[in-house]
This record gives C-alpha cells, sequence and structure tokens, in this order.
C-alpha cells in the first residue's frame, strides 16, 4: 500500500533574507521608498537646515511605521488587514432604512371613509336623542 505525504507547514510563510517573508519585506521597502521621496520633496521645497530636518524627521517616521506594520499582528492577523478592514467600515455608506409596519399604515381614502361613517353614526345617534 503506498503511502501519501500531506505538507506539514500549510499556513506558514516561506523566509526570504533575515527570517522575514516576502510580505514583510515588501511593506518595508514600500516605506524605505516613501521616506526617501518625502525626505527628497521636503528637502527641495523648504531649502535649508529646517527643510532638511523636517524631511529627514519626516523619512524616519514613514519608515518606521512601514516597520510596524510589517512586523506587528494582532489577534494573528496583520496590520495592514486590520487597516483595510477599518477604511471599508469608515468608506462604506451608512444607510438606513425605515419601513412602518403595515397596520400602521392607513390609506387616505380609507381615512375619509371612516370619517363618513362616523358622520353618519352621529347624525344617527342626535336623530335618536331627539325623540
Amino acid at each position: 500500500m503506498k503511502k501519501e505525504e500531506f505538507p506539514t507547514f500549510l499556513n506558514e510563510q516561506p523566509t526570504v533574507i533575515f527570517g522575514r517573508t516576502t510580505r514583510e519585506l515588501l511593506i518595508i521597502v514600500c516605506g524605505l521608498v516613501a521616506g526617501y521621496t518625502a525626505w527628497g520633496n521636503i528637502s527641495i521645497l523648504l531649502p535649508g537646515t529646517g527643510g532638511t530636518v523636517l524631511g529627514i524627521t519626516c523619512a524616519v517616521l514613514l519608515t518606521l511605521l512601514s516597520i510596524a506594520v510589517a512586523l506587528i499582528s494582532i489577534a494573528s492577523r496583520p496590520m495592514e488587514e486590520w487597516l483595510f478592514c477599518w477604511l471599508t467600515y469608515t468608506l462604506m455608506p451608512k444607510l438606513y432604512i425605515y419601513k412602518p409596519l403595515e397596520e400602521n399604515r392607513e390609506d387616505p381614502a380609507d381615512e375619509k371613509s371612516k370619517n363618513e361613517q362616523q358622520s353618519d353614526t352621529d347624525n344617527t345617534a342626535d336623530a335618536i336623542d331627539e325623540d
């Protein structure tokens, strides 16, 4: 009888460099590119020492943010999944539909006929009282 072999590491991602997965490395690289772009743009827009310091600060913050997003997971889910869930919830239009119960809705024609019946009953009652 031939034995079947099943893979044992189905839920684990393969590591590429430094023990990091491809997803983590791509997020970190995107953060580095965003930081470098911000540093270059801010340094050009604000020449001098203040622009350089602000550019470096923004670059470091973007890089640290990308590292945090890549490496931190909450409830065994990566941070970008939580970000997408929050964005979906925030951007989804809130629509509340009110549909009244059928028994509470009254047709205006029915109300008019009820008023006529009521006035006929009142007239009959007045006629009986006069006798």
